[in-house]
């Protein structure tokens, strides 16, 4: 059992502080440093219909790395491919997103200088997203339409920076992955995160609701303190502590059945390795639930990003039951990450080219996402005092029952 950890340990410290998949070298992002200025544009969307016919539209598309988002990064190169590089120009902010936010600002400056840009696309939208979009709109630039995906600040900051933003509904996960839990005869849930997420609106949101349906359900809820993969150790202390951790937690309450989950993108190969060969440990989903988060470099397995959902599950599912784990590991059926890229990157061009003629289409943006990911709920965010914005939306799927996907 040792062995199998450690083997996948190697394969898990190739991730990132987020994402999963081998890393590597991230394009270098220009060094922080005075905007130039940018010729005056007009700012209506009718001015951007009128140069439609010139199909000199661009949509900018900021992710982090491979080894921070692996599912963003694929999702950025499809795009890429797709319409080619006179359409689609592609960049990544630092993974230590932290202690670089200038680094991040800087890019975004970057991508508004060119004129051609007509909207940026920016996921995971981590520290720097809402000070860059204001160096956007200084710099005059109040034609370009600006998409935030998977936002880290809070969601009044960045819907007041931002024309639409996009997310994964954390808070309702409270419910579904209790669902799930309860399904399972889950005695005990261990949430791991940090301080630094601790501190965010939906996550603090997700971890409440989960507690209130741990304590209807009886299921005692454990919260532990993970190191930041962000601080000075780095992810390997994160992943470490974790593949340390959950034989400990599995020894203290033996015998019964013991759920684990993590806010961080970067810890899930770990915490998946540690409960893969563990019959009373159960993995409910990830951070980012999705076919692909860490699932393949756990399972050793090569699925293809953005290609047949379906097909990615099914090959989970049966090396999962190689494991006896089939019933004890959950995801979602699509990979939201992937899906707020693709849609933010066609709405974009639907805007660029004039046949959107709102920055926030809120009929247009719901038709795109239910087209994308079957089955999505989708809804405003409303915050904890009870303001609902009506451009930050947020995406809900149920959790997968992997039995139903074994051949």
């Amino acid at each position: 059992m040792k062995k199998m950890i450690s083997l996948l340990l190697v394969l898990a410290l190739a991730l990132g502080l987020f994402g999963c998949g081998a890393k590597t070298e991230a394009p270098a992002a220009p060094a922080a440093t005075e905007a130039p200025a940018a010729a005056p544009v007009e700012s209506t969307a009718a001015a951007v219909a009128e140069a439609a016919g010139s199909d000199n539209w661009k949509v900018a598309i900021l992710t982090g790395t491979v080894s921070q988002g692996e599912e963003e990064f694929r999702a950025a190169e499809k795009a890429l491919a797709t319409y080619g590089p006179e359409h689609i120009v592609t960049a990544t902010y630092p993974d230590n997103f932290m202690s670089e936010m200038e680094t991040t600002v800087s890019q975004i400056v970057s991508f508004a200088s060119d004129p051609d840009v007509k909207a940026i696309v920016m996921c995971q939208a981590v520290p720097g997203a809402k000070a860059g979009f204001d160096k956007v709109r200084e710099m005059g630039r109040d034609d370009i339409l600006l998409i935030a995906g998977t936002p880290q600040e809070d969601p009044a900051v960045i819907s007041a920076a931002a024309d639409i933003v996009m997310y994964a509904d954390e808070v309702a996960q409270g419910d579904t992955i209790m669902e799930t839990c309860a399904k399972w005869g889950i005695d005990v849930f261990i949430h791991y995160s940090f301080p630094r997420h601790m501190a965010m609106e939906l996550i603090v949101g997700r971890h409440n609701l989960l507690q209130e349906n741990a304590d209807a359900l009886g299921i005692q809820l454990v919260d532990v303190t993970a190191p930041d993969p962000t601080a000075e150790a780095g992810l390997s202390a994160s992943q470490q502590f974790i593949l340390e951790d959950v034989p400990q937690q599995l020894a203290k309450y033996e015998g019964k059945k013991v759920a684990f989950f993590t806010t961080n993108c970067g810890m899930q190969p770990s915490l998946q390795a540690a409960c893969l060969d563990e019959p009373n440990a159960y993995y409910p989903q990830p951070c980012c639930p999705s076919p692909y988060h860490a699932f393949p470099a756990t399972l050793g397995l090569e699925l293809e990003l953005g290609g047949d959902d379906t097909e990615a599950l099914k090959q989970i599912a049966a090396k999962l039951n190689e494991h006896g784990a089939v019933g004890r590991f959950s995801t979602w059926a699509s990979p939201v990450a992937m899906t707020i890229i693709e849609v933010g990157v066609e709405y974009a061009k639907a805007y660029a080219e004039g046949t959107i003629t709102e920055r926030n289409d809120s009929a247009k943006l719901a038709e795109m996402l239910n087209a994308k990911v079957e089955g999505a709920k989708i809804a405003n965010f409303t915050n904890s005092e009870g303001t609902t914005f009506d451009n930050y939306y947020t995406i809900l799927l149920a959790p997968v029952d992997f039995n139903d996907y074994l051949g």
